[in-house]
């Protein structure tokens, strides 16, 4: 089976060994994975068989404005120039691979409650919903009508440029997620969003399960799944601090990969 090549984004410091676990299970499943970098000189150390390359490589924050904003709205804007310029598809670095991604010209999916994510994301290159998102975010004056009334003249009290990063400290999900769920669905495409089960599997506000020593992860896994979304951020420190226990998801998946878990 052909598989796509895979990229993520990372920006600042060395990764940690759960973000190095997640690429490390792409390679394993036979993807080729790419890790951009930005924020450094240096790339960071990843897992054998992932590729490394400057950020700029694909696309340059600062040279649009954006070279003091917040890493995540600079990864949500990366994305789209990936998969614009390149033949790669998008994965978080918090995304576990279950099975191989089939080489499919779209990967999109819902969360449980009707969310779209964009933490596995493909668009074709001919997608109106990719070109739309770009053409929107690279006008300096624009203003996201997602936004409520309040937050749309917020913004439009900012400097032609810093509009969107204005939107962005307003409402973190406005270049990402919302940005997705009303583009897709405006341009006529939501026919191809992907059911939770297939990359979404486990609601975040439960990414602790990941870590149960009596599991509590498998029951939600279907025969459709090919991705479990790990929602870093929203993880206890406790967890990523300490070795996974026995018998939990995350120590039953490093140990079926050998990886070696490094604090």
């Amino acid at each position: 089976m052909s598989l796509p090549a895979v990229a993520s984004l990372w920006i600042g410091a060395e990764l940690g060994w759960l973000h190095k676990l997640c690429l490390a299970s792409f390679v394993r499943h036979g993807h080729e994975v790419t890790l951009f970098y930005a924020g450094t000189d240096t790339a960071p150390l990843v897992p054998d068989g992932v590729k490394t390359s400057p950020a700029a490589a694909v696309w340059d924050p600062a040279a649009f404005g954006h070279g003091d904003a917040p890493a995540s709205m600079v990864s949500d804007l990366f994305r789209l120039y990936l998969l614009k310029q390149t033949e790669m598809m998008w994965i978080d670095t918090d995304v576990l691979c279950v099975r191989p991604l089939p080489d499919d010209p779209w990967h999109i999916g819902r969360e449980h409650g009707g969310n779209v994510n964009g933490a596995i994301l493909r668009l074709p290159k001919t997608s109106s919903t990719l070109t739309k998102l770009m053409t929107w975010f690279e006008d300096p004056e624009w203003i996201p009508p997602w936004l409520n009334d309040r937050q749309q003249a917020k913004v439009a009290q900012e400097p032609l440029g810093k509009r969107l990063e204005r939107a962005f400290k307003l409402d973190r999900p406005v270049v990402g997620p919302k940005a997705l769920k009303h583009t897709i669905k405006a341009e006529g495409e939501a026919q191809h969003l992907r059911t939770p089960d297939v990359y979404y599997p486990v609601r975040g506000v439960y990414a602790d399960v990941f870590f149960n020593p009596t599991g509590g992860v498998e029951g939600s896994l279907t025969p459709k799944t090919l991705t479990v979304h790990l929602y870093a951020s929203m993880l206890r420190a406790f967890h990523t601090n300490h070795m996974p226990p026995p018998g939990s998801f995350i120590a039953k998946y490093a140990r079926e990969l050998e990886f070696d878990i490094q604090l």
